[in-house]
């Protein structure tokens, strides 16, 4: 490694303890709120399979209220689970921004490997422009990130986007028939 400034021993040795200690929980927090996205993801798809099955398994004339009931559980479901989702997602763009300013300031982002442009920041990095705009304004740098373009957390918001769209066809097409009736 080498130190634009000089020798990556005197960084290494100049490195706040507390600080590392610090850093190390945010990467155990981000390794944790990761985590928890696929649990969620695995339980609440779960429990949408088995509404949706049941919907399609008591489907029949003398069932509607039941699809319209299992419709509505759905919505409210899938509508928990983006909340859910979201709380985790802003949790884990707070401490992606905290973790990246203490990196920054530790200078992880400083101090490369010798004969390349590979820095020492960690997993879960960001990019220069990153932080210039968490610098400017963290809480905005958050709300844009939430459904940010090109993660997978986006797609994840838009299937449970088209699973409440599936439930309100169902719950119309079930109040059609019952309106087709009288």
């Amino acid at each position: 490694m080498s130190d634009p400034n000089g020798d990556p021993n005197v960084w290494m040795e100049q490195i706040s303890p507390t600080k590392v200690a610090i850093w190390r929980e945010y990467i155990s927090h981000l390794r944790y709120l990761s985590d928890e996205v696929w649990k969620g993801m695995k339980l609440f798809l779960t429990i949408n399979g088995f509404v949706l099955i049941l919907i399609f398994v008591t489907a029949g004339e003398s069932s509607r209220l039941v699809a319209a009931v299992l419709s509505i559980l759905g919505i409210l479901l899938t509508l928990t689970a983006r909340y859910i989702l979201k709380r985790n997602r802003v949790y884990y763009l707070q401490m992606l921004m905290k973790k990246t300013l203490l990196e920054k300031e530790l200078g992880f982002y400083d101090v490369k490997f010798a004969g390349t442009e590979v820095d020492l920041a960690l997993p879960w990095r960001l990019g220069p422009q990153a932080i210039a705009l968490i610098q400017e304004n963290p809480d905005k740098w958050v709300e844009v990130q939430i459904r940010g373009p090109g993660t997978i957390v986006r797609w994840l918001f838009v299937i449970y986007e088209v699973l409440m769209g599936l439930y309100g066809l169902i719950l119309v097409a079930v109040l059609v028939s019952v309106l087709s009736k009288m």
